[in-house]
């Protein structure tokens, strides 16, 4: 780890995270997780080699400092003197940048390159294409049950028969990569869509719902998690990502924004377009309806071109020269404020259908409080270009009830400082040569994931979900029977015995008032490990403790008569020994929400055969920094035969442990175990045998220490994964 080889090493990382989280069917919130645990290794390990806090021991380089390792000044003649901290903190701020564009770059290398036919399409061959309406109708149709509700607005413009005929192929384009799965309003409801399936197959037509990957998410994970693909299958209809079909070049027409692009085969051989938008505002175009949802038939992934072609421009070429028949918007559940994807839902109730898409907008528009032909540019252009009408005045006082929140006319629009900033940046940045990728990728996070973050989409949200996960099910989640309060308060018992010797040890070793920050540490441990035991079962909590005092006083006693390490103070065994209980039984805690939290993300899918990798990866890390820092030598081969123990039974746990628990375990036994072992080194607790602050290999150990534990336990016959009670059961 250094400033010249981590920013290869995170570009290389980012390769592999974006070619390997494909492989793995990764979502984008997994990908995420894992590079910023990627980043975040880096960023740690460096800055405890530039504070010199840990020894370079790294082949070639064990001649250097750690901080002099970090600017190679062997090579640069660059010491840590002659750089400001304020670079220092920028070169760290940076690594994220770099893992981005080592990810970034494999996108634009696997992203999907069109084969168009050689055929240049144009309007003429668009088989849906009609004349404009000479009479534009609309229907606007308020109700809480949505299938009736579409109903009853086809029906008004003349039922479906005036556009679907028998053996028709109806294109209905839906709105799903627009959207975000885990909120409605920003995705066309299936209700809708079923209901105008029915119509359609009524009259013979052949229905294919559609949409296209873009640029903030992929067609089919979202068709999945919003449940599009569950009810295609049920519903017996085909469910198509225009970006995997064939693929046609198209001729917009010589004074088009849009020229000759690429376009789907399904729009062109469609005898009727229905186009299903949901109701919802737009951050650059002001609102996204039955126009715009057309944009999304573009089957190019690489959108940001459009951008720069002046998107109201393209919304309206497109629509052109692939007008829906008819329009359908679903405002049963639309979207308001920072649309498309950050919007918080409106229960509109509402339905609006028309044979011109240009005066189904307009409509829709006023509804939600616009006016159209002066604050929604393509509407505007429609219809001075005559494309639709979109100047017919909505009354009002036609519906049959107001909305019970007053959102007639009423929606909240995207701040317009926020929506102009956001306009010209994204103008300024599609101006540099390369950076559409950059765009792309940004939108892909920016707009897409972390809206589907909790802890960032819906803060307060996130916190109960905390506070539920580590205090409710610690404290009240697990039933109130005579049995349930009778396990906890023997449990509680133990664990306030372990922590009152603890003290007492602290004390009597003369540790007190001499370091806040490891007091500090060290009375949240304490905290953790009451609100751990009371989750607990009494049989694995009474052999954990009792297997973790036997594993302590062994390792400990070992690694002091090596003299790898010496304790200041006068007896320290009994806080030794107590300390690492109530370490243990955290890490068991935070391990088993850690996992929670894993399987949720379903990063290890296709990874449950290679349940044991964490624990070897971990021990071949290990074993490198017990050579390199020289403990080996130090130490002798009792030492080293002590730890291939601990190591076998790591591997023996593994192997009845989830992928899941067995990364999380690593994990949170290297950070807490790491964190424990450097407030302790410099509070001068304990001191190493070649004075550095934190020796790496301690810190790895911590995972085997946690290995052991749990190997010897299991040998007992419990499986401390399986150890916690939920609703007086046990949660395997």
């Amino acid at each position: 780890m250094s400033f010249l080889i981590d920013p290869p090493l995170l570009f290389l990382s980012g390769l592999a995270l974006y070619f390997g989280g494909k492989g793995l069917d990764w979502n984008c919130r997994s990908k995420i997780v894992v590079g910023v645990a990627i980043t975040l290794t880096f960023i740690v390990f460096s800055t405890l080699l530039y504070a010199d806090i840990i020894r370079c021991v790294f082949p070639f380089f064990s001649s250097l400092t750690g901080s002099e390792f970090m600017f190679h000044t062997n090579i640069t003649g660059i010491s840590k003197s002659d750089v400001p901290l304020e670079i220092v903190i920028i070169l760290f701020l940076l690594y994220p940048f770099w893992l981005y564009a080592g990810y970034a770059s494999a996108w634009k290398i696997d992203r999907r390159k069109l084969r168009p036919s050689k055929t240049i399409y144009s309007r003429q061959d668009v088989k849906s294409r009609r004349a404009v309406p000479s009479s534009s109708k609309y229907a606007v149709i308020r109700g809480p049950e949505p299938r009736e509700s579409v109903k009853k607005a086809v029906e008004q413009l003349g039922g479906i028969r005036h556009f679907v005929k028998d053996g028709d192929k109806v294109l209905i384009k839906v709105n799903i990569c627009g959207g975000v799965p885990d909120r409605k309003g920003t995705f066309t409801s299936t209700e809708v869509v079923d209901a105008l399936v029915d119509l359609v197959r009524a009259e013979g037509g052949v229905p294919t719902i559609a949409d296209s990957d873009m640029i903030w998410t992929r067609f089919w994970p979202a068709a999945t998690d919003s449940g599009w693909k569950e009810w295609a299958e049920k519903k017996g209809v085909r469910l198509v990502n225009l970006a995997d079909t064939e693929i046609a070049k198209f001729d917009f027409g010589k004074d088009s924004v849009v020229g000759v692009d690429y376009v789907s085969k399904e729009a062109i051989d469609a005898d009727v377009i229905i186009s299903v938008p949901v109701m919802k505002t737009h951050l650059l175009t002001a609102v996204t309806l039955g126009m715009k949802n057309m944009y999304g038939t573009l089957p190019e992934i690489n959108k940001a071109k459009y951008h720069r072609k002046d998107i109201e421009q393209v919304i309206y070429w497109i629509n052109r020269a692939f007008a829906p028949n008819l329009t359908v918007i679903d405002g049963t559940i639309g979207g308001e404020g920072i649309g498309p994807l950050s919007c918080e839902d409106v229960d509109f109730e509402t339905v609006v259908a028309s044979n011109d898409v240009v005066t189904a907008d307009a409509i829709a528009c006023q509804l939600m409080g616009y006016k159209p032909l002066e604050e929604v540019t393509h509407i505007k252009i429609a219809d001075e270009r005559h494309l639709g009408d979109g100047s017919k005045v909505y009354d009002f006082g036609d519906l049959p009830y107001k909305h019970i929140a007053g959102k007639d006319g009423n929606w909240i629009r995207p701040d317009p400082g926020v929506k102009n900033f956001y306009d010209w940046a994204t103008k300024l940045v599609l101006k540099f040569p390369g950076w559409e990728t950059f765009f792309n990728i940004s939108a892909d996070f920016f707009l897409y994931d972390l809206a589907r973050l909790p802890v960032l989409g819906y803060l307060t949200p996130a916190l109960l979900r905390f506070m539920n996960d580590v205090v409710y099910d610690s404290l009240e989640g697990q039933g109130n029977t005579k049995a349930d309060r009778r396990r906890r308060r023997i449990n509680l018992s133990l664990v306030l015995m372990v922590a009152l010797i603890s003290l007492a040890g602290f004390y009597y070793s003369g540790y007190l008032w001499r370091s806040l920050l490891f007091e500090f540490s060290y009375l949240i441990a304490i905290g953790v490990s009451l609100l751990v035991g009371l989750r607990m079962k009494t049989r694995p909590l009474l052999t954990m403790i009792g297997v973790t005092a036997a594993v302590s006083f062994f390792v400990e006693k070992s690694l002091i008569s090596t003299n790898v390490l010496t304790y200041d103070g006068s007896n320290s065994f009994p806080f030794m020994v107590t300390g690492w209980t109530l370490l243990m039984i955290s890490i068991l805690g935070i391990s088993d929400l850690s996992r929670k939290w894993l399987v949720d993300l379903d990063i290890f899918t296709k990874l449950h055969k290679w349940r044991a990798v964490p624990a070897v990866f971990a021990s071949l890390v290990f074993a490198a920094f017990y050579f390199w820092e020289g403990y080996y030598k130090l130490a002798g081969p009792n030492m080293a035969l002590i730890y291939l123990g601990m190591v076998a039974l790591g591997l023996l746990s593994s192997r009845r442990c989830s992928m899941e628990w067995n990364c999380s375990l690593v994990i949170v036994s290297l950070v807490l175990g790491g964190c424990i072992e450097l407030f302790g080194s410099l509070a001068g607790f304990w001191n190493y045998h070649y004075g550095e602050t934190l020796a790496i290999f301690i810190t790895l150990a911590w995972i085997l220490n946690a290995w052991a534990v749990h190997g010897v336990v299991l040998l007992t016959g419990v499986n401390l994964s399986g150890s916690m009670v939920k609703g007086s059961k046990e949660v395997s």
